[in-house]
Order: C-alpha cells, then structure tokens, then sequence
C-alpha cells in the first residue's frame, strides 16, 4: 500500500510541474506573438491548468479506465468552485471589476447544463462527446472575439498588464512546453497506475478515487496560480481562471473522455458528480453577478461546503 501512496505523490508532483511549465511556456509564446494580456489571462491559462484533467482523460480513456477521468472532472469543477474560490477570497476578498468574466460565467454554466442533459440517461456517448467539444470551439471563439473587441476600464488593463509574461525567446518557451507536457504525460500515467492499484486495495470503485485523490493532484495548477493571482489583487485574473477550467473541464476534457470511449454514468456518479457540479456552477455565476467583493467569511462558506461534500461522498460512498 506505501508503494502505490509514494508513486501517486510523485505523480502529483510531476503534475503540477508539467502544468506550470506547460502554462508558462504558452503564455511566453503567446505574448511573444502580441496576444493581449487580458486574451492570455482568460483563455491560455484557465485552459492550460486543465491540462493534467485533458491528459487524464486521454490516458485514462486508452486504458480502459475512463471512470477515473470523469470521477476527476466532476471532482475538480466542485473543489474549484468551493474551496480553491473560496481560499482565494480567504486569502483577499474578490471584486469582479471586468464585465467579460460575467460571459464566461454563463458559458461555463451552459456547458455544465449540457453535461446533465447529455448524462441524465446514464451515459455520455461518443457522439455527445464530440458535441461537448464542439462546444468548447464555439464557445471559446465567441469569448475570444468578445476579449478582443471589448474595452477594460484602466484599472482592469493595469490589472492584467501586471501579470503580462515576458517576452522569452520563442525556442526557450517552446522548450517550456515540451517539457512540461512530457512531465504531464509520465505524471498522469503514474497517477492512472497507482490510483487503480489503491481502488482494488482499498475496494472502492475508480471513480470515487478520481473525484478525491485525483484531484487533489490535477487541481494543484488552478489552486496555486488562482491563489497567486488572488494574492495579488487580481479579482478578475483569480476568478476568471477558475471559471475557465470548470468551462474547459466540462466540455473539452470530458468530451475527449467519452470519445475515446463512451462513459457510463450511475445513478450515484449522477448526484454526487454531474448536478454537485451543475448546483455549485449556479453559486459561481452568482458570484460572478455580485455587485460586491466575495468577502472573507463566504469564502470560508465556500471552504466548508467542500468539506461537508466530500464528507458525504465517503460516508456514502
């Protein structure tokens, strides 16, 4: 059992390198090319720290373990929506100053209800699959074009403008990137490998491993660059990543799962995965719509929620 537990650790380790690596190299790149800031801060981020949830459905979808990936998506859009959110406004209350992430917000939020309607007969085909990365297509067109054409206030400019990445050499970021997606694909196969080996011993299904352990592993990129940006009086930057992953999640990452092979959803996966999502996507896009700062004592309100979902998900589980 120690041997399986040290191997997961190191494949979230090798995770969340792979990721910030991935991450950092692609936003070099793009603002080496002149991508804007704010295109950079709401797009290639969020969608990069979904990369090891991406990775996971790939491999884990080949290996005929597809329950994992969707035990993960599920898993990872309710710890971004309670307590990765809610420890960035522990950290510095949140105020939504863009009126762009309200868009995004209602992106994310239809493709969650896409989700339960392709999954309330108990599976999601692949065709439904191919659907949901459609969507992901449209959808991020249609926000790509809006960041592009809308104009921030000042103090949103200066506030993505700080976060802009410097300009490296194009074959330096590059290089970034092929080595974190390489440390991406060796860490997602360890936590694939391990995380199967502690199901059978442990006796529980994989997808109750995937929706836990998992993803405490492919969570750490959002958690910490979500955090960071909190931090550092990002509202915007913080909020609007966790909204893009739950977006990319939902729609790209569990459309590649269920096209690689199709995913049976049970009548549990269903309550405590597909509307636990879509229930704690709806408190997102409230908080999105506030017209005041997510304060310190909601975010612990949001910590706590994650606590008391996880706890009747092993109890009856």
């Amino acid at each position: 059992m120690l041997f399986p537990i040290a191997l997961l650790l190191l494949a979230i380790a090798l995770i969340y390198l792979g990721a910030r690596w991935l991450v950092e190299g692609a936003s070099e790149l793009a603002a080496h090319f002149g991508v804007s800031s704010i295109v950079i801060g709401l797009t290639i981020v969020g969608i990069g720290t979904s990369a090891p949830e991406l990775m996971l459905a790939i491999i884990s979808g080949a290996e005929g373990s597809g329950s994992i990936s969707a035990g993960n998506v599920f898993g990872a859009n309710v710890a971004n929506a309670t307590y990765i959110l809610g420890s960035c406004a522990i950290a510095l209350p949140l105020l939504v100053k863009f009126r762009e992430i309200r868009r995004e917000a209602i992106f994310m939020f239809v493709a969650l209800a896409a989700t339960a309607a392709m999954a309330i007969d108990g599976s999601i085909s692949r065709l439904e699959g191919a659907l949901l990365i459609v969507l992901f297509i449209i959808l991020m067109a249609l926000t790509i074009r809006s960041l592009m054409c809308c104009r921030p206030s000042k103090e949103v400019e200066k506030e993505f403008e700080a976060t802009r990445p410097e300009t490296e050499p194009p074959l330096k970021s590059a290089l970034f990137v092929i080595v974190g997606l390489a440390l991406l694909v060796l860490g997602t196969e360890l936590a694939v490998e391990s995380a199967t080996e502690i199901a059978t011993i442990l006796g529980v299904s994989e997808f109750l491993i995937g929706l836990t352990v998992i993803t405490f592993g492919t969570t750490t990129p959002e958690f910490a660059s979500s955090l960071l940006a909190s931090l550092r009086g990002n509202s915007d930057l913080a909020l609007g990543n966790i909204i893009g992953t739950i977006f990319t999640n939902a729609t790209v990452v569990l459309g590649t799962a269920a096209f690689i092979a199709p995913l049976a959803i049970s009548e549990g996966q269903f309550i405590f995965g597909v509307l636990a999502q879509l229930f704690i996507g709806a408190l997102v896009l409230g908080v999105a719509y506030r017209k005041r700062c997510l304060s310190r004592p909601v975010g612990v309100a949001f910590v706590l929620l994650y606590v008391i979902y996880l706890t009747v998900v092993l109890l009856l589980s």
